[in-house]
């Protein structure tokens, strides 16, 4: 059996301007911003005035509502802490649903600021492209999860000021609402509370799920790890829905049965390149794809040494293989995207060897079990770095890459929602995160 240390530590022609807004001087929330965040005054830091506040988030996508009669705005829950909105957009008249979220880790900002220009261009853009990946997909769109961690503030150097740095959790104390505390809730830094919320997820349906009432003291390992068993296999790790932030998400999803589902990362630690060839210079990644898939594709997981592992550390048996092939074939789209753009720093995409993190979105909430009808199918990005760990020049690409995933996504999914071009090879043909990258 896998050990479960090792399990549950790691997992991780439309034209859309890049231009970040960086006003605000008069912005409380900017004032006391410390470039470098935990690491003070690192020169390779992505200053975070690149990066839309809470309160800018709502003021563009307010401004995006009024001016755009496509664009549908509502909030849909409030953060722990700090009790900021949290926004849901619904844009497009397809048949096909796509569910999107970003930043549910608050120090992972590339993907709202993406989401962002993307609900700008499709609630008023007129263009040829727009029209058509409306009239065949419709949005739900969730730009920011975790408003607490994006705006997180503490006193780094004991000066009595706290700066503006951003973490992965919200910030939520754990007051007794399941039988333990689950090991996903942590004080750091600073002793302040919170949960990692992509590890808060639970599979079983709201109505059916209670974390005061709905377990028992024989699920728990080590009194830390809820080991769930359901339908006749056990969900290692198994979140508690104890933030009101995950809650909300799990309604806006059951409330759109997507079809599709996406969810956009950091990842973080250094980039991996491969051994240099003569003279040429080392290939790095700054893009990392994931698709979750079933057990019909239990062969394909490099997590399945031997029939005396279960299946559900290695694949997710809720997705069959229609789901699954589709979660394949999105992320070969995106490979395939941006390997189009020539040997280049967007030719060396990697993938995650795939295994399920039973409190994650895509894990918890693709199965669809609340709505009892079809699966939806799943993709995560993961672009490098956290915003703490790399430059202004690192940004850009990052941006860019996130960019070109989303549009080429979208515009394959109104030409083909089944995606029947493409081939689950080209995913599984893609060097693992970690391994290295052959020179092309």
């Amino acid at each position: 059996m896998m050990n479960r240390r090792n399990f549950v530590k790691t997992t991780g022609g439309l034209t859309i301007g890049l231009t970040m807004s960086g006003t605000a001087t008069a912005n409380p929330d900017r004032e006391k911003y410390r470039p470098g965040g935990p690491r003070l005054g690192s020169p390779k830091s992505i200053n975070l005035n690149a990066f839309h506040t809470n309160t800018e988030l709502t003021k563009e996508l307010t401004k995006i509502e009024q001016k755009s009669d496509r664009v549908s705005l509502r909030e849909i829950g409030r953060s722990a802490g700090r009790n900021d909105p949290l926004w849901e957009v619904k844009v497009g008249d397809g048949d096909t649903e796509v569910h999107l979220i970003t930043q549910i880790h608050g120090d992972e900002a590339t993907g709202t600021e993406v989401a962002l220009k993307v609900i700008k261009s499709l609630g008023m853009s007129n263009s040829q492209q727009v029209d058509h990946i409306l009239e065949n997909l419709s949005f739900t769109i969730i730009p920011r999860v975790n408003p607490d961690g994006a705006m997180y503030h503490y006193d780094y150097d004991g000066n009595g000021d706290a700066e503006w740095v951003g973490r992965r959790q919200n910030t939520q104390a754990w007051n007794g609402e399941s039988r333990y505390k689950p090991y996903y809730h942590s004080t750091y830094p600073a002793g302040d509370p919170g949960y990692d919320m992509n590890r808060d997820f639970n599979i079983r349906p709201p109505l059916e799920f209670n974390p005061r009432t709905d377990d028992r003291e024989e699920w728990w390992y080590d009194q830390r790890y809820l080991d769930m068993p359901y339908q006749g296999h056990t969900l290692f790790a198994s979140g508690l829905r104890l933030t009101p932030e995950i809650r909300a998400v799990t309604r806006s999803f059951n409330e759109t049965n997507p079809d599709y589902a996406i969810t956009h990362h950091h990842k973080g630690g250094n980039l991996y390149p491969d051994s240099s060839t003569g003279n040429k210079p080392q290939k790095q990644t700054l893009m990392s794809v994931m698709a979750p898939y079933g057990e019909d594709y239990l062969n394909r997981s490099p997590f399945y040494p031997d029939d005396h592992t279960p299946i559900t550390e290695a694949v997710n048996p809720f997705l069959d293989y229609e789901t699954s092939t589709r979660s394949i074939k999105l992320n070969s789209l995106v490979i395939e995207a941006l390997a189009n753009r020539g040997n280049s720093i967007f030719d060396s995409i990697t993938r995650y060897g795939y295994y399920p993190l039973w409190g994650s979105y895509l894990d918890a909430l693709c199965p669809n079990i609340a709505n009892g009808g079809d699966s939806a199918a799943g993709m995560l990005y993961e672009v490098a770095y956290q915003t703490d760990d790399l430059g202004q020049k690192g940004l850009g690409r990052m941006l860019e890459l996130t960019k070109v995933g989303f549009l080429e996504s979208f515009t394959a999914l109104a030409d083909n929602p089944e995606l029947g071009e493409y081939d689950i090879e080209t995913y599984f043909d893609t060097p693992l995160y970690g391994e290295g990258i052959q020179q092309r």
